[in-house]
């Protein structure tokens, strides 16, 4: 007993004097909302640890909650400022997870181009996503800002007492969190409503809190501070030309809400006591996080301008030092993680969520796993948010995975348009609709629709049923009708237009490979394609053909955009055979494959390509021959211009990206080159020769949430030239 009582004593004496000192008053620092002009508040952290300045309390609205969290996380301004700078906010700002994380399924379906917005179809209604963006990656990166305190939840308990203010969706009400998930409560203080969608936590939806409270110094008073420094970034009014837009009125709409309370706030603070700090940033947009960097500085700037009215609050070395020992520490937590509990599914079996649940359960949290298990789970397309927390035991810990399924599915709507033009007669225009609807059944079976109207119409239906959740097999019956123009070419000469009709209907058994990455289908399918003469020359008969045959398939993908790839690789390969014991009335086997492989270095890429295809027992019709000619396919000639029963052809294409797309805009413009060259052999002697021709072109391109954009000008091996004009897939 003398011994325990000795070592209180002990204890007591070594505490650190300024927590002895009752002179010294509890400081609140209270840091106002501002989007990207949130940065500032970094600056203003790095001066206040300079002036040695012991912060009791923290207090933040959106952004301000953002840097409050981490700092009270125990995270210091340098590490803060570093994270703020070097992050990659465009991709941080796109949901999206990157296309390698696809399933190959989804990948595949990437060739439609379409809107990047899903309209939910449930039940017979229709609904709309709540916000541009879930902030899927928003979440995750906070995360990992504040990964040391994993598992604390009151917030009282982190090295520096924190609240954050949020508001009520349902009732406008102020909502202070004084606990929960740390990356989670900072996200709905920070949820922007339109921007992001809001935050459902214990059954109530949250947004930005600078709707009631952006400068919360009435929060800190409550905490019992004896003084406060006060961080407001300001923000102002849009001016009258930018308020022409929904989107204008919207934010104009917060800002009144924003600059209102903040007035009655500023009304709050005590001359001669409490300090105000107010960064002159200028016309700095709230959306631009890639000036943050200049935001710091700025911040930095205001707090040394306000430090004669600082001085007073500063305390020597030693007693800062002694401030920084006692304050709790937060810091990872090895014990090992003894269930993994996956929450907020109804319709998506759990089952998928396994993986995740093996390579955490039994071991110390794994947080780069982790990040990748959730990342491939989200890029399935079925969730508009996944997080985790941490529960922290004794000897052990439990890993709560919060999984909320999209509210507006499972069944997805989206649109997309499609345009192009060789200025030389050949246009063609397509509007795309597309159905998904997402798991039917506990295996993940997807009903997938696509129909296209305009003088390139198509229709198609499948029923994707997999064998397991795993999607290693599956089965798959479809439906296709397609109608297309068919132009045949005599010398360099368009001589006859045709529609060519197909209809389709098959049967695939398949399933994937190498690591997911690819997708293998064999199956049969019951063909009929027509060819009806609109204008010009009949050279082609116009008769109904009957292909009903076999088929095969083999995709392996790993591009990171369909369309305009930076990296990656795609082997595509494809076997027809019409048979006649089938019914069909024509004898040939098609075989062709076409791999392409992007190789980015800087704002540089080059994209390498190469296809060949042949006929084999017998010669196809005119229709089914490997076609060359068009944009990038032996450019300068006109689309489709030659065919063959055989035929090779490669290219190299650069492209430097000019500048970024914001998101959801689209990843970037760019300026770009071609050369390519094609060979020819067993033509229609009276329509195209054999041999070799050549291509190249030049083009500004565009990789934007329609789809790919070029506009481009092609010449050809003749010296002809062509213009180019795409959106999307025609």
């Amino acid at each position: 007993m003398r011994r325990l009582l000795l070592l209180l004593l002990l204890c007591c004496m070594n505490l650190p004097a300024l927590a002895r000192d009752p002179s010294h008053p509890r400081i609140g620092l209270v840091l106002s909302g501002g989007g990207a002009r949130g940065a500032a508040h970094v600056g203003v952290l790095k001066v206040l640890e300079e002036l040695r300045i012991p912060i009791s309390v923290v207090v933040g609205t959106s952004m301000g909650a953002l840097v409050g969290g981490t700092y009270a996380s125990g995270v210091s301004p340098a590490d803060m400022e570093h994270s703020l700078t070097t992050v990659d906010w465009d991709k941080l700002f796109v949901d999206e997870s990157p296309r390698e994380d696809w399933p190959i399924r989804r990948r595949e379906q990437s060739f439609n181009p379409k809107f990047d917005f899903s309209i939910g179809v449930n039940d017979g209604k229709i609904s709309l996503p709540s916000g541009a963006l879930a902030g899927q990656k928003v979440e995750m990166f906070f995360s990992q800002l504040v990964k040391n305190a994993d598992g604390i939840r009151n917030f009282d308990a982190l090295p520096i007492r924190y609240r954050a203010v949020a508001t009520d969706l349902e009732d406008g009400s102020m909502k202070v969190f004084d606990s929960g998930p740390l990356p989670e409560v900072m996200r709905a203080s920070m949820s922007v409503p339109g921007v992001f969608a809001p935050v459902l936590f214990e059954d109530h939806l949250y947004v930005d809190g600078g709707l009631v409270r952006n400068l919360p110094l009435d929060v800190a008073r409550a905490m019992g501070v004896d003084l406060i420094i006060a961080v407001n970034l300001g923000g102002g009014y849009l001016p009258r030309d930018q308020l022409g837009s929904v989107v204008g009125v919207v934010g104009q709409m917060v800002a009144i809400l924003t600059e209102q309370n903040v007035t009655r706030s500023l009304k709050q603070l005590r001359p001669g006591k409490d300090v105000l700090i107010t960064p002159e940033l200028g016309n700095m947009s709230s959306s631009d996080f890639n000036g943050a960097a200049t935001a710091i500085r700025i911040g930095e700037a205001a707090a040394r301008q306000a430090a004669p009215r600082l001085a007073h609050l500063s305390v020597s070395p030693e007693d800062y030092a002694a401030w920084l020992a006692s304050r709790p520490r937060a810091i990872p937590d090895t014990a090992p993680i003894t269930k993994v509990d996956v929450r907020g599914l109804t319709y998506v079996n759990p089952k998928i969520f396994e993986p995740l649940v093996e390579h955490q359960q039994g071991r110390p949290l794994n947080r780069p796993v982790l990040d990748q298990d959730i990342q491939r789970l989200y890029g399935r397309g079925a969730f508009q948010n996944i997080n985790y927390n941490l529960d922290r035991q004794d000897r052990s810990n439990s890993l709560v995975v919060n999984a909320r399924e999209k509210p507006w599915g499972p069944g997805y709507l989206t649109f997309g348009l499609g345009v192009a033009s060789d200025f030389q007669g050949d246009n063609r225009v397509g509007l795309r609709s597309s159905y998904r609807r997402i798991w039917i059944n506990e295996l993940g079976a997807e009903w997938y629709t696509t129909a296209q109207l305009g003088n390139v119409a198509d229709f198609y239906t499948e029923l994707y049923q997999p064998f397991s959740v795993e999607r290693s097999t599956f089965i798959v019956p479809s439906l296709g009708v397609a109608s297309a123009p068919l132009n045949v070419f005599q010398g360099g000469k368009r001589v006859a237009n045709y529609t060519l009709t197909r209809s389709a209907l098959g049967l695939d058994l398949g399933g994937t490979l190498f690591d997911g990455n690819a997708e293998l289908r064999i199956g049969a399918v019951l063909a009929h394609t027509t060819a009806e003469l609109d204008t010009g020359d009949p050279s082609l008969p116009t008769r109904t053909t009957n292909e009903t045959g076999l088929r095969a398939s083999f995709v392996y993908d790993t591009l990171d955009s369909a369309y305009l790839p930076r990296r990656g690789n795609r082997l595509a390969l494809d076997l027809r055979s019409p048979q006649a014991a089938l019914g069909a009335d024509v004898n040939f086997n098609r075989a062709a494959g076409r791999w392409d492989g992007a190789f980015a270095f800087g704002a540089n890429t080059l994209v390498a390509r190469a296809e060949a295809g042949k006929a084999f027992g017998g010669d196809m019709p005119y229709y089914d021959q490997f076609a060359l000619g068009g944009f990038l396919h032996l450019s300068g000639y006109a689309n489709d211009q030659f065919r063959a029963n055989q035929f090779a052809f490669g290219s190299l294409t650069y492209y430097r990206l000019i500048t970024a797309l914001p998101p959801p805009l689209g990843r970037g413009v760019y300026l770009g080159a071609s050369l390519e060259v094609g060979e020819l052999e067993k033509t229609n002697p009276l329509l195209t020769k054999s041999g070799i021709r050549s291509g190249s072109s030049l083009f500004f391109a565009a990789d934007t949430w329609l789809g790919p954009a070029y506009l481009g000008l092609g010449v050809s091996g003749d010296g002809k030239t062509t213009g180019y004009l795409i959106l999307g897939r025609p």
